[in-house]
This record gives structure tokens, C-alpha cells and sequence, in this order.
């Protein structure tokens, strides 16, 4: 049950570092979740009399089970209606017990530290940013993780990233990694424009993990960095089609806000298009159109004299 817990965020982390993008692009590998099972209906439970910190504690990692089910899985409107409901009983719960939860991380068992850390982040209460980031040095692997993804959560744009990078980046277990690039992704859509966030991210594109190299790509095109043109150009022709959506979205969006890089940023886009399966080429053409605002059809060539005519 808990690998499946956090193979299950792992996987929300990757998805969530695709849904940036235009439509054309973030829709493109929806077909690769149709074997995952409909997420069970939010019910909201029924008010009760005082319940200890245990049962509380157990009865919000199963709600966090059915979040990541919902963020992983909603497509329709009815489960948007869903997961909004949850996530707003979740923030109420949490606030309630807000002084007991930093208690539980601060002193408790391992198993309770960890619940309770992914607990505070949806309090979205900026006071519970420190005990969070006091607890990313823990040795316990999952106090970590859940720490990472409660920062994400709570997606403060003052975050200080010190913490989170040195996860990023000397952590042996891909999971820790993949929710410190979950965190630094959402730090970035909420504002940060550190500039260690970019620098830490740039040297992540070279991870072994494909799930931080496509949301460290998906956060240097928040970010619009125009440094990282190169390194994301060559993620282009990644062995994982999630990594080469995240950098072809990335590099859209960067020429889009920095005219001076359109030119490098088509010609790296329709280069790849003849190299790469029909399944990516597809990616890449709705990055072109995007970049450019103009379709001129599924050929290379029509794309390649285009980029070569921008400076």
C-alpha cells in the first residue's frame, strides 16, 4: 500500500508537469492513463465530536490517496467539482488541527511525521512554511518526500530553495527527487523568480530520472529562461516523450516571450521533427504553431524555411 502511495505521487508530480502548455500539447498522451480506474466519488464526511490526532492523521492519508486519484485522473467537469470539494475539506480539516499537525512532524513517529507534513502544506497557511522546511533535512526518506510535496502544495512564491535544491540534487532515491522538482515547479507558477530556481533546474535536465528532467524542463518554460534554449533543445530527442513535451512547451513558451530567441527556438523545433515518431512529431508541431501562431502543415520543410528566415 505505501509503494503504491508513492509510485501514485511520483506520478502525479509528472502529470502536473505537463498541464502548462497549450491545449494542442497537454492533451497529447491522455491515451497513456486509460488502463487506471475511475477515481471513487468525494463524499464529504458527516461532522463528529472530537477524534484523536491518530485517527485523524489516518483518516487524511486516505483522503490524500483519493487526491492524487482525482489529480491523476479528473477530466470532466463533475470531477473538477470533485477534487475543488476535496481539496476545500482538506484545507478545513487541516487548518483545525493546524498546531497539533506541526507538533505530529516536529516529535511524533516517522509514519505520523510524514502524514502530517503533506497535511500542512494544504492548510495554505504561510506560518507552517518553516516547521516544513525544517523537516527536508529528516533521514527518513518519506518525512522528505511528503515535506516536498507539502511545500508544492502550499506553492509560496518566498520559499527560500535551498533545501528543496539540495534534494534536487544530491538525493540518491528518484522519489525525494521527483517531489523536489514537483515543489520547485509549483514555487514557480506561484511567482518565485529566484535565480538559483533557474540555475538548479538547468543542471537537473541531465537527471536520470525522467520525472525531474520533464518538470525542471516544465519550470525553466514558467520561468521563460532564455539561457536553457540549448539544454532543452537537446531534451528534444529524449528517450521519454513526457521529457521532450515538457522542453518542447519550455522552448514555445520562451520564444513567445523572448523575440530574440524565436528564431533559435523554431529552427531547434522543426529540426526534431524528422528524427522523432509520429507520436512526438505531433508534440512538436503543436509547439510550432503555438510558438508561431500560424499553421504551415504537418511537413518539415515549410517549418524549416520559416524558422530560417527569423533571426
Amino acid at each position: 500500500m505505501r509503494s503504491n502511495h508513492r509510485r501514485q505521487l511520483a506520478l502525479l508530480a509528472l502529470s502536473m508537469a505537463l498541464t502548462s502548455g497549450p491545449a494542442c500539447l497537454s492533451s497529447a498522451n491522455r491515451g497513456d492513463d486509460s488502463g487506471r480506474g475511475k477515481p471513487e466519488p468525494y463524499v464529504p464526511l458527516a461532522p463528529e465530536g472530537p477524534e484523536t490526532i491518530g485517527f485523524f492523521l489516518a483518516r487524511f492519508d486516505r483522503s490524500l490517496v483519493q487526491w492524487s486519484e482525482l489529480k491523476l485522473g479528473s477530466s470532466s467537469t463533475r470531477d473538477q467539482k470533485t477534487l475543488r470539494l476535496l481539496e476545500e475539506n482538506m484545507q478545513e480539516r487541516a487548518r483545525k488541527r493546524r498546531d497539533e499537525l506541526v507538533a505530529e512532524l516536529e516529535g511524533s513517529v516517522p509514519v505520523n511525521r510524514r502524514i502530517a507534513a503533506a497535511a500542512l502544506g494544504f492548510t495554505h497557511d504561510p506560518s507552517v512554511l518553516g516547521p516544513l522546511l525544517a523537516s527536508l533535512p529528516d533521514p527518513d526518506p518519506e518525512v522528505a518526500q511528503k515535506t516536498l510535496l507539502a511545500l508544492g502544495v502550499l506553492a509560496l512564491p518566498e520559499t527560500p530553495l535551498g533545501g528543496i535544491l539540495q534534494r534536487l540534487r544530491n538525493d540518491p532515491d528518484p522519489w525525494t527527487r521527483n517531489n523536489a522538482a514537483f515543489a520547485l515547479l509549483a514555487i514557480a507558477r506561484a511567482g518565485s523568480t529566484a535565480s538559483e530556481l533557474a540555475e538548479g533546474c538547468r543542471a537537473a535536465l541531465s537527471d536520470g530520472e525522467p520525472g525531474v528532467r520533464a518538470q525542471c524542463a516544465s519550470t525553466l518554460g514558467v520561468l521563460a529562461d532564455p539561457d536553457s534554449v540549448q539544454r532543452l533543445s537537446e531534451l528534444l530527442l529524449d528517450e521519454s516523450n513526457l521529457v521532450a513535451l515538457a522542453a518542447a512547451t519550455a522552448l514555445a513558451r520562451i520564444g513567445r516571450q523572448h523575440a530574440v530567441q524565436k528564431g533559435t527556438v523554431g529552427r531547434a523545433l522543426a529540426s526534431a521533427l524528422d528524427p522523432v515518431r509520429a507520436d512526438r512529431r505531433i508534440q512538436l508541431l503543436g509547439a510550432l504553431r503555438w510558438l508561431s501562431a500560424m499553421d504551415l502543415g504537418s511537413d518539415s520543410g515549410p517549418w524549416l524555411s520559416w524558422a530560417h528566415k527569423l533571426p
